[in-house]
Formats: structure tokens, C-alpha cells, sequence
């Protein structure tokens, strides 16, 4: 099972994966998470609808509806800054392993429960690759040994580019909500816009860089 992660791990394929993964998982806990910071409902359903009866009861909550919104917000800036994306995954997996449980026991209608299930498999999988630094907390204290200085850097996954480019996804999907309420909704495509032009964008730097150390042996 190692070796085949390990072989997967080569891939350019699953590297790309593993980075969108953890931006898109990212933006998606941070851009829910602002609303219960600023202390808004989350959503405008019925209280006589189970669903809106639940958020109802979480947004008089109080602070726990805050603590809830911070929660969510670290945990998905950790994923996509990249260089701290593994204690991210850590702390994202119970999160989004309690939204999923609540997705399917409040019956949220069948869309919700697969996205939150979809969700829940992609942090899985990015807790999956970075099987190395959990592997000590499997062993016994007196057969601990791992030493990873002997492998060379991946210097495609740990390349600036992506760090930097998970700090301006942060930052645009911040300003979607400080922008005034009238005007957000015509700033929301052009903003949308920009996160897909900084993602391609991304990418592009990135592969070129990959090229230009393939053509120099030693970089």
C-alpha cells in the first residue's frame, strides 16, 4: 500500500489533485465560515422545516455559532496555504466528518449528503498522502524509526507559487464578503472570475518551472 502511494506521489496527475483538492475544500470551509463569524444565519428556511429549525438553533447558540465559523476558517486557510495543508486535513477531517453525519440524519434533501460525503473522501485522500508524517503515531515507541532526509525535495509540490496563490484565493474569498450587501452580488462573477484566472495562472508558472528544472539536472 505504501509503495502504490508512493508511486502515485510521481505522478504530476495526482500532484496537481492533491493541490486544487486542497484549495477547493479550502475555499469552501472559508467562504462558509465568514457568515458565522460575522454572527449572520447561515440560512433564511423555516424553523418548521427541520433543516431551518437546526441552523436556527445554532445561530442562537451564540458564540458557539462564532467558534464554529473560526473552526472552519483556520482549517481551510491551513489547507490552502499549501505549506501547512497536512495540519489543515487534520483538523478539517472530524469538521467535515460532523457535517456529513448532520447532512444525512437531518435529511438535507439528496444533493447535500453527497457533496458533504464527497467532501469527507477528499480529505481522506489528502490525509492519505501525507501518510509519512502520521506513520510515528502507529508505532510503538520503542520501534519508532523514520527518517526522510535521505529523500529528495519534491520541488514541484513545495514550489512559492502555490503557497502565494492559497493566500490571494484567501484573501479574494474574504473581500466577496466585506463588500456591502448591494454590491456583492455584482462583484461575485468578477471575482469568480479572478480565483479560476489565479488558479490557471498557478498552474502555468508552475509547469514552467518544472520544465526549466527538468532541462537542468540538479535544480
Amino acid at each position: 500500500m505504501r509503495r502504490l502511494i508512493d508511486n502515485l506521489k510521481n505522478l504530476i496527475f495526482f500532484k496537481l489533485a492533491t493541490i486544487y483538492l486542497r484549495y477547493i475544500i479550502g475555499f469552501a470551509f472559508v467562504f462558509a465560515s465568514i457568515i458565522k463569524i460575522k454572527g449572520e444565519r447561515f440560512t433564511q428556511i423555516s424553523v418548521t422545516d427541520p433543516v431551518g429549525y437546526f441552523f436556527e438553533a445554532m445561530y442562537q447558540s451564540g458564540f458557539y455559532w462564532n467558534f464554529l465559523g473560526v473552526s472552519q476558517f483556520v482549517a481551510g486557510a491551513l489547507l490552502m496555504s499549501q505549506r501547512f495543508s497536512t495540519i489543515g486535513a487534520a483538523a478539517f477531517f472530524p469538521i467535515i466528518l460532523n457535517v456529513f453525519m448532520i447532512t444525512t440524519s437531518v435529511n438535507f434533501g439528496g444533493g447535500t449528503p453527497i457533496v458533504t460525503g464527497l467532501m469527507l473522501l477528499g480529505t481522506i485522500y489528502l490525509l492519505i498522502w501525507d501518510y509519512k508524517k502520521y506513520a510515528i503515531l502507529l508505532q510503538q515507541d520503542h520501534t519508532i524509526f523514520l527518517n526522510l532526509t535521505a529523500e529528495p525535495e519534491d520541488k514541484f509540490m513545495t514550489d512559492p507559487i502555490w503557497t502565494i496563490t492559497g493566500i490571494t484565493f484567501l484573501v479574494i474569498t474574504v473581500a466577496m464578503h466585506l463588500l456591502p450587501e448591494n454590491s456583492r452580488s455584482i462583484a461575485l462573477l468578477p471575482l469568480t472570475i479572478s480565483l479560476f484566472l489565479v488558479g490557471i495562472g498557478a498552474f502555468a508558472i508552475a509547469m514552467v518551472r518544472k520544465k526549466r528544472r527538468s532541462a537542468q539536472p540538479g535544480l
